[in-house]
């Protein structure tokens, strides 16, 4: 049984990467703009994780959901998830590292920040949403897998307002409340909690990551000249250029087998 020639795999990319709303033009510029580094995008990224897990976490503890969804809609964590399913999908080892080092970080502070709070508040009585939250299901890895399609569609039409916060909120949905939970478990002692929280999230950011990366590749990315978008980026932030160069040279042979 023969498969796909390249010239017919390179016309399915196309054709699919046409069907969600975009072009073979628009490859290397959402690319080149995923690699681009901003501070201001930074600060306001922080602020709004604290915010989000600060009230996803009140919501868990008074048990109400309308609360912890309505967290989710300032949860910034769909930029670097999609971000890293790109630099696998690509094979961009700055990218890769960047957005899987501010996931790093946000887990940090999304379980450190719950915790805190949790041990400031006077009452810790166990409910259904924290209880939810304990462990995963194989209904959790497909909404996931659903989630990330969503961020995917989201990140291919930048100028869809509405796409874009609706896939943010999904994911956000997906990954912060079981970080929160996880910080009510350590808070309280709970172990059972934080660490079944903790397996659930694990599972999610998983499953998002796998689904985006091959929805990514499956579009065509993995054609992007992401060499030579890596070292335009490179030269435009010189006081990070000799760390990234290291970096990218010590992982470029596992990435170039895509």
């Amino acid at each position: 049984m023969s498969g796909l020639t390249p010239h017919a795999l390179i016309r399915a990319q196309d054709r699919l990467l046409g069907l969600l709303g975009s072009s073979s033009d628009g490859r290397s510029p959402l690319v080149a703009s995923m690699l681009r580094r901003d501070a201001r995008e930074a600060t306001s990224y922080w602020l709004q994780l604290v915010v989000s897990v600060g009230i996803a976490t009140l919501g868990l503890v008074v048990g109400s959901t309308a609360v912890v969804i309505g967290a989710m809609l300032v949860a910034p964590l769909m930029g670097p998830i999609v971000g890293l399913a790109m630099g696998l999908a690509t094979g961009s080892p700055i990218l890769v590292l960047r957005s899987a080092g501010r996931i790093g970080f946000s887990v940090v502070v999304a379980v450190g920040g719950a915790a805190l709070i949790t041990v400031l508040l006077p009452f810790h009585e166990m409910n259904a949403e924290i209880a939810a939250r304990m462990s995963p299901t194989v209904l959790d890895l497909i909404t996931a897998g659903f989630c990330a399609m969503a961020g995917v569609y989201a990140s291919l039409r930048p100028g869809s307002d509405t796409a874009t916060t609706a896939a943010g909120t999904s994911i956000s949905i997906s990954l912060v409340p079981p970080l929160c939970a996880s910080g009510y478990g350590f808070g309280t002692a709970a172990w059972p909690v934080a660490g079944g929280a903790a397996l659930l999230f694990l599972t999610n950011l998983v499953a998002i990551v796998f689904v985006g990366t091959m929805a990514f590749v499956a579009s065509g990315f993995n054609r992007v000249d992401v060499v030579t978008l890596e070292r335009e980026e490179i030269k435009k932030d010189i006081g990070v250029a000799s760390i990234a160069r290291a970096l990218a040279r010590r992982l470029s042979r596992l990435f170039e087998s895509r």
